[in-house]
């Protein structure tokens, strides 16, 4: 009965120790096996892999999935001495897990040492330029596209040599100002603000005048080229009528004149119009000769007696 019991424990131990040998890796990790605890090799495709069973290797696993990481609001001092509240963030994963481990050992420190590395290389840039350069109503002022990039490059670099850490990006989040300096930045906002409306309102005025003035003196020169052409029209006109006239009195003097006799007794003349004229009048000789009322012969005495 002890031989088959050995078989079974030895068979039982070999099954185990060949367990212990295998390992699975993720899709999304990275496994350092450690050799007496010193990192060795580095596996990161995915299935069953072999290892030396424990306590000759030892499993590190590091998650190689993109992280954020959302570092705490700080005041910075700009270029040109203006306090302004600035969150960024960073994303950020496990480039070389074997340098990674040495230097930060776990994810949670790794982000705290990051955070310290971004929040300084913000700072270097901030104190670097302007606050133009963040906010500005000028597009040609505005650099903050240049940050951005200039603050992956900066913490990109540190975070590789130091940590073995690959940065995909770093963005500036929110900018905001102190809330004791809010009011005096404000009304230095609005004040820009009205000098510059004070002087769009300038030169649309400015505008507005000259286009009224050149209006003026088109409207003068349209008037007087009218006025010149009706004068020609008119003198034209007058002269035609003229030279009718002329024609017409040319052809026919006495007809002519009675003609212009009758229009100035036309003018002259209104309705019920009461004139006394003489008998010689050459009015009548127009008019006509009215009828002679001859008077009746008086009856004498004797013959209305009769």
């Amino acid at each position: 009965m002890k031989t088959p019991m050995k078989w079974i424990l030895g068979a039982g131990a070999l099954c185990l120790t060949g367990w212990s040998c295998l390992f699975q890796v993720d899709e999304n990790e990275s496994v350092i096996v450690a050799r007496f605890g010193d990192p060795s090799r580095v596996v990161e495709e995915a299935g069953l892999s072999l290892k030396f069973p424990f306590p000759v290797d030892t499993l590190i696993r590091v998650d190689r999935r993109t992280r954020i990481l959302d570092p705490e609001t700080l005041e910075y001092l700009t270029e040109d001495k203006k306090n302004v509240l600035v969150n960024c963030f960073v994303a950020w994963s496990v480039e070389e897990p074997i340098r990674f481990v040495r230097s930060a050992r776990d994810l949670e420190t790794a982000e705290a040492r990051l955070a310290d590395v971004a929040l300084a290389e913000l700072g270097n840039i901030l104190g670097a330029h302007p606050m133009s350069a963040l906010v500005s109503t000028e597009e040609s002022a505005q650099r903050l596209a240049d940050l951005d990039e200039k603050l992956t490059d900066n913490i990109a670099l540190r975070a590789d040599e130091d940590f073995g850490i690959r940065v995909h990006c770093a963005r500036i989040k929110q900018l905001n100002y102190p809330a004791q300096n809010k009011k005096a930045v404000f009304r230095r906002m609005e004040a820009e603000r009205r000098k510059i409306a004070q002087e769009i309102r300038s030169e649309g005025q400015e505008a507005a005048e000259r286009i009224r003035a050149d209006a003026t003196r088109d409207a003068a020169v349209l008037v007087n080229e009218a006025l010149r052409q009706a004068e020609e029209l008119q003198g034209e006109g007058e002269a035609e009528a003229t030279r009718i006239y002329g024609e017409a009195y040319g052809s026919d003097p006495e007809f002519y004149a009675f003609l212009r006799t009758l229009e100035v007794y036309k003018q002259v003349f209104g309705d019920n119009s009461t004139f006394v004229l003489p008998a010689d009048s050459p009015l009548l000789e127009v008019l006509g000769t009215p009828p002679r009322v001859e008077k009746a012969d008086t009856p004498t005495e004797g013959e209305s007696d009769g």
